[in-house]
């Protein structure tokens, strides 16, 4: 969607990008008459700094000293177009998705820009904006470590009590959309893989915690769901559509496992400990105690 990188160096210079700040800054609301400039001007804004960052150290200077990330946080708050959302959350992703240099990602992730953009109440209901917005939570994620982590994360004595990247993901954990689903997992598990232990403490504290017992419940939910395609006691299904269904529920369950072991696999103590007690708790032990309950049934 960028437009490509070959034109004339002038349009990389500070003096350029100066102008094109000025210009951004201008803007005292976003609607139909001007969104085509504001998306023009945001969309320079991001080309002059991924060249910035791999060509001209005095362009990436003029971007923290001007502070623009800021107006980014502006512009979505004057916008009376909602559709200016969508790219602007997609020129962020590209941008942060190309900076190479750990002091450009250091410095986007300081200041609590990304953090006032991802817990900006964006409307999701009846838009096309939620890939944009998993897509810019997946490229940040992405750049995570354990130096650029504790500046996503508001800490208060010595406890994580706010993390808008984790809780702004789980938002759609349940997303009908797989992409969505697949890219949220991938989000979770890239934080869980920088092992903080202030974090986990965090994501094994209610009610953030519940994710998990969500997901056993979607778990336990599948298996009842293959349960009964197996067996269709009264016939009520033709013969492929109950192997479709078994062969479908299986492999949904399969892909829960895998993420279950994908979570186990990060080694932490306090993360394997939480995940196997939400699968006795709630899948194991409840399984057992209905078959016992049935099998005491048949008895009598």
């Amino acid at each position: 969607m960028l437009r490509s990188l070959w034109r004339s160096t002038d349009r990389f210079s500070v003096q350029n990008f100066q102008h094109v700040i000025n210009e951004l800054r201008m803007i005292n609301v976003v609607d139909k008459s001007n969104r085509e400039l504001v998306m023009d001007l945001l969309q320079s804004v991001v080309e002059i700094v991924m060249y910035g960052d791999r060509q001209d150290p005095q362009i990436f200077e003029c971007f923290m000293e001007r502070q623009v990330l800021a107006d980014f946080v502006h512009i979505l708050k004057i916008s009376e177009d909602s559709k200016i959302q969508a790219p602007l959350l997609q020129y962020l992703s590209i941008m942060i998705q190309n900076m190479d240099s750990e002091h450009s990602i250091y410095y986007c992730f300081s200041n609590g820009y990304i953090n006032n953009i991802i817990s900006h109440p964006f409307k999701f209901d009846g838009q096309d904006l939620a890939p944009y917005y998993v897509s810019f939570l997946r490229a940040i994620s992405s750049k995570i470590n354990r130096d650029t982590l504790c500046l996503l994360v508001d800490i208060q004595g010595d406890a994580v009590v706010s993390f808008p990247l984790y809780t702004g993901a789980l938002r759609f954990a349940q997303h009908e959309e797989k992409m969505i689903q697949t890219a949220i997992r991938a989000i979770v598990l890239n934080i869980y893989n920088v092992s903080d232990e202030k974090v986990y403490q965090f994501i094994s504290t209610p009610p953030v915690s519940e994710y998990f017992s969500d997901l056993i419940c979607r778990l336990k939910d599948l298996c009842f769901r293959l349960d009964a395609f197996v067996n269709d006691k009264d016939r009520k299904m033709d013969t492929q559509k109950r192997r479709n269904g078994i062969i479908l529920e299986s492999e949904k369950i399969a892909d829960e496992l895998y993420y279950f072991k994908d979570i186990l696999r990060v080694g932490k103590p306090r993360l394997t400990i939480l995940v196997m007690e939400n699968l006795l708790n709630g899948l194991v032990l409840p399984l057992l105690c209905s078959f016992m309950a049935s099998k005491n049934k048949n008895v009598r």
